[in-house]
């Protein structure tokens, strides 16, 4: 697994532990592209809510937010359960490739989606 850097790899790893998401790769890969931020690694409790294990769409309008963390906390929501905007919450255009990975941080991102989907992590297969 790719880590982006060392700040990635402990909030990944601090995270998987403490919510016990080892086996779950929807958790793992939530966590691991809310990392690759400063942004959404520093306003973890306002994307997911520990106490009932569930994302918190009021993350996507905190004005905390940037363009690229945007990007990383709407790709990890439709990762995590296939949320993909709704009306008055986030427009459903901007969970399109060209809008998700227009950004640095696109190696990362297939990393992710390779947590999310581990049967096909073997690409050499396809």
């Amino acid at each position: 697994m790719k880590f982006k850097d060392d700040e990635h790899k402990h909030f990944f790893e601090t995270l998987v532990t403490y919510a016990s998401s080892r086996n779950d790769p929807y958790r793992k890969a939530l966590f691991y592209t809310l990392g690759l931020t400063e942004q959404t690694r520093d306003h973890i409790h306002a994307l997911y809510d520990f106490k009932n294990n569930c994302i918190d769409l009021d993350g996507l309008q905190k004005p905390w937010q940037t363009g690229t963390s945007m990007r990383v906390t709407r790709l990890a929501f439709n990762l995590y359960n296939g949320f993909a905007g709704s009306e008055g919450i986030d427009d459903s255009e901007r969970y399109t490739p060209y809008n998700l990975f227009d950004t640095g941080l696109m190696l990362y991102m297939f990393e992710a989606i390779i947590l999310r989907y581990p049967s096909y992590a073997d690409l050499e297969e396809l």
